[in-house]
């Protein structure tokens, strides 16, 4: 039973990561159209940026090394946007997708050039310290931080949308950009700071992830941009509330099948999960029509 709660708190933690991702993922589709799939490596690429270049060339202060994450995937974000996905909007959905994805093979190799494949330590020794037991499981700061920063996160979302003028914005160019632009909204702009905003949550999200594990792989972008699409497109593509949940359902289902089956059936178990939901509601949990990007 003790494992199975620790699992299970493992699980919420992870979950947790998946779930900032895929938040930026729906932020992103719903305003722009676009499904991004390059998600995962702007988390790697931002996680190097800071705590692999920074940390060993300029300080190793951890906590401005988080920072410099966090605005490395702010910055790969808005490049993203304005050098990829913009050209590519007039292509529609398989435009943006290509995009996205190339954007995404660009990072991961650019990484293993110019950093090696070998594994880089992260410092996370505070990280995983255990703070305290509950019915004999230890609980780290980063179990807490990660549910934490994601609450925070979501909060921030539902608020910045539903209540804020700029959200008004956000919102009008969502359900209809050309009328947007008529009523004299920058649309460029509005979709440029809604693909950062959703990278810098793939920043906070690279953040956690390092201090968790303690250790980075150029390639580990690719599976985490797997499972963070899962959880969007179960969720429903556009409800920031059904990607949460599926996050988080995921990453408990990760940790148990690694942990009762073995780490070879992780992605196996994944994906057939989520095969079978697709076969059932092929429009996710939450349905929501597909729009044609443009």
């Amino acid at each position: 039973m003790e494992l199975f709660l620790a699992q299970l708190v493992n699980g919420l933690t992870i979950g947790s990561t998946y779930a900032l991702v895929a938040l930026g993922i729906v932020l992103i589709f719903s305003v722009l159209d676009v499904m991004s799939v390059a998600q995962g490596e702007i988390l790697i690429a931002a996680a190097y940026i800071g705590l692999v270049w920074f940390f060993h060339k300029v300080t190793n202060n951890l906590y401005v090394c988080m920072l410099v994450v966090v605005l490395a995937s702010l910055a790969i974000g808005l490049l993203t946007e304005r050098l990829a996905v913009r050209p590519a909007l007039h292509g529609g959905h398989l435009g943006t997708l290509i995009s996205t994805f190339g954007v995404g093979l660009i990072l991961a190799n650019g990484i293993q050039i110019l950093a090696g494949p070998d594994t880089q330590l992260v410092p996370n020794n505070a990280a995983v310290a255990p703070l305290f037991r509950i019915a004999g499981v230890s609980i780290t700061p980063i179990a807490i931080a990660s549910v934490l920063v994601l609450a925070a996160g979501f909060a921030f979302l539902k608020f910045f949308t539903e209540k804020t003028r700029t959200g008004s914005l956000v919102r009008a160019v969502a359900e209809d950009s050309e009328t947007a632009a008529a009523m004299g909204v920058n649309v460029k702009r509005v979709r440029a700071a809604t693909f950062a905003a959703g990278s810098l949550l793939a920043g906070l999200a690279a953040v956690l992830l390092s201090l968790k594990y303690g250790n980075l792989t150029p390639n580990l972008g690719i599976g985490f941009s797997l499972t963070a699409l899962t959880a969007a497109i179960i969720g429903g593509a556009s409800r920031v509330e059904g990607a949460v949940i599926v996050a988080f359902f995921l990453g408990i289902a990760e940790t148990m099948t690694t942990t009762y089956l073995g780490a070879d059936f992780t992605l196996l178990v994944q994906f057939s999960l989520f095969l079978l939901i697709l076969l059932v509601l092929p429009e996710g949990i939450f349905r929501r029509t597909l729009r044609r990007a443009g």
